[in-house]
């Protein structure tokens, strides 16, 4: 009996020992042809990328159905967890290499126009006119999609189900805070496609497939500051017809202000923080946190110019966005000027940020008459040279265009309802968010006319803990530092540019609604109800060379109980200011504020 019993464990551990080296050795050859795949992608290889995918999907196959023999070993305790989460990995990966393999088929047809290696349909042509047929196509690319959808829920399903308690940090690896972050991003993968459909679907219309669209394109000087991302000084108007895109012409924004044929008296903060201005110009109009009241307001105006025409929608930029595209494309030409990213002593700043500061400056006026269509020509130079550049540069271009989208250097207000859904849902729109956890927005306005925001500083900290309701207590902590001299901002100066004065600044800050001010330092603040949320808002005066501290403790009316969500929301315009949060004794780690983040905390 004990012989047999013996002879049985040797056959058992023998069938294993050979099923876990076969299974080792197809799972090694699956992570060697994924590698081989993401290396194809960042080489922009499209038809090698497919070619490694596949056999990915082969190796991870059979090395499914090797690990089938395990599946009697699920009914042991504790080791029947680690090989569920096996298969369940695997299954997941399959799932995923699927949903890959599907994108890679649905953008073939596109690599010319995206600039990849591939066999794309749309050759031949200039740039614009291959652009324009791959626009006319994009429907057919949303059945593929919902199939990746589909692929990426299924995947999603299974590695929810695997508990990274399992595998404690203590391991080699940080297992599972490897596993926490796999969910987080697979999260994110399958929110973005499932995202972007509604926008592709629109896209065409947006482009002009069926009728001529017309585009108004404001130019906000973040250096600045105002609420939607910067001071409204110049503006574009663009014709988008079957993806072609031409200007209408371009001014100052002070030329379109001139033509107003009514007067509208200012709103409480231009009353209160201009002194002098007597009535709302478009200059000033963007004066609301959300991108969508403000060019509601914007437009109202435009309607009343004489300048005003018809438009479809209004685009916002920033020097972020023209910096950006700069990088990417090199030097651009015009007024017989060239434009570079070359550092400039004197703002410590882009070349070309300075002379668009140099436009912006309002005293220094002898310019303005000769180049008061700037922005025009310059968005009109930028696209003559992107669409005449290798299609290499156009994956960069494509990303360039992408992260100021993502990080509201680019904005997007649309006519059409299903194109401004679609630009919301990918959170293009600059829209504030009706976020059912607690909620943090910082939004400032410079009423100063210099353009301090080249230099001024800021640091926000936050803690968050249980009060004694079991609603939350909160302290904010905002520190400004504005190192550099004070430069000559006086409207009789001869020359120089007013970069460096005093730094007016309306502080908004949006929380929950029903949020209570308990203690403040460093500025008073009002306590009101704006745009569906509590705002504290409060007017500071820094000079260069200065700093300031400001403290607001507050309750949120929410539980604290189970999971605590935190959704930070970022200013367009602005460039990531550094945030640190300490959330019931959850420090997180400092970070720059790029993007909107959510800050999710187990308690």
């Amino acid at each position: 009996m004990r012989r047999r019993i013996r002879f049985l464990i040797i056959i058992f551990v023998i069938f294993y020992g050979v099923f876990g080296i076969l299974t080792l050795f197809s799972a090694k050859s699956a992570i060697t042809d994924g590698k081989k795949a993401a290396g194809a992608i960042k080489l922009q290889d499209l038809d090698a990328t497919k070619s490694y995918l596949t056999d990915t999907k082969k190796d991870l196959t059979r090395t499914q159905k090797l690990f089938l023999v395990a599946t009697p070993l699920r009914i042991i305790p504790l080791i029947g967890w680690y090989v569920a989460d096996v298969q369940r990995g695997l299954t997941a990966g399959v799932n995923g290499v699927n949903a890959a393999i599907t994108l890679t088929d649905a953008i073939t047809p596109y690599a010319d126009v995206l600039g990849l290696k591939g066999q794309g349909t749309f050759l031949g042509g200039t740039a614009q006119e291959r652009i324009g047929k791959a626009i006319e196509t994009l429907s057919k690319v949303t059945p593929q999609l919902d199939e990746v959808g589909k692929n990426l829920q299924a995947s999603k399903k299974e590695v929810d189900k695997i508990q990274s308690w399992r595998y404690p940090n203590i391991l080699p690896g940080n297992p599972g805070q490897k596993i926490d972050l796999a969910k987080k991003g697979l999260d994110e993968v399958e929110s973005l496609v499932v995202d972007t459909k509604p926008l592709l679907v629109v896209l065409p219309e947006i482009m002009g497939s069926d009728t001529e669209k017309k585009y108004l394109v404001l130019f906000q000087n973040d250096k600045e500051l105002r609420a939607t991302g910067g001071f409204i000084t110049a503006y574009a108007v663009f014709r988008v017809n079957k993806g072609v895109i031409a200007t209408e012409g371009s001014s100052d924004i002070y030329n379109l202000d001139n033509t107003l044929l009514k007067k509208v008296a200012p709103p409480e903060p231009i009353a209160k923080y201009l002194p002098g201005v007597s009535q709302l110009h478009l200059r000033d109009s963007n004066i609301q946190a959300d991108y969508l009241a403000s060019m509601k307001q914007f437009e109202q105006l435009y309607d009343a110019t004489q300048a005003g025409t018809n438009i479809d929608g209004i685009i916002a930029l920033d020097t972020h966005f023209v910096l950006k595209m700069l990088e990417v494309l090199g030097p651009i030409d015009a007024y017989g000027s060239q434009f570079t990213t070359e550092k400039v002593d004197a703002c410590n700043c882009a070349q070309i940020i300075y002379e668009l500061e140099k436009y912006a400056d309002q005293p220094v006026s002898y310019e303005r008459g000769e180049r008061k269509g700037i922005i025009g020509v310059l968005m009109t130079q930028m696209m003559d040279k992107a669409f005449n550049a290798p299609k290499s540069t156009w994956p960069h271009l494509l990303g360039a265009i992408t992260e100021s989208l993502r990080q509201k250097h680019l904005l997007m207000y649309y006519h059409n309802p299903e194109a401004q859904a679609a630009a919301e849902r990918m959170n293009f729109a600059g829209r504030m968010n009706n976020y059912d956890g607690d909620y943090l927005y910082i939004n400032e306005s410079n009423f100063a006319g210099a353009k301090s925001n080249l230099f001024v500083q800021e640091k926000v900290k936050q803690t968050v803990k249980r009060g004694k309701d079991g609603n939350l207590e909160k302290k904010l902590t905002i520190e400004y530092k504005y190192p550099h001299k004070m430069d000559d901002c006086s409207l009789e100066r001869k020359g120089g540019l007013c970069l460096a004065g005093i730094y007016r600044d309306w502080l908004r800050i949006y929380v929950p609604k029903g949020s209570k001010i308990t203690k403040t330092t460093g500025l008073d603040f009002s306590e009101s109800v704006d745009l569906d949320k509590t705002l504290f808002d409060g007017f500071f005066e820094l000079r260069p060379e200065g700093a300031l501290k400001i403290e607001v403790e507050y309750t949120v009316p929410i539980k604290a109980e189970g999971t605590y969500r935190l959704l930070i929301q970022k200013q367009p315009g602005v460039k990531g200011h550094t945030y640190e949060i300490d959330a019931f004794g959850h420090k997180q780690k400092a970070f720059p504020l790029d993007t909107d983040k959510e800050l999710v905390v187990k308690i």
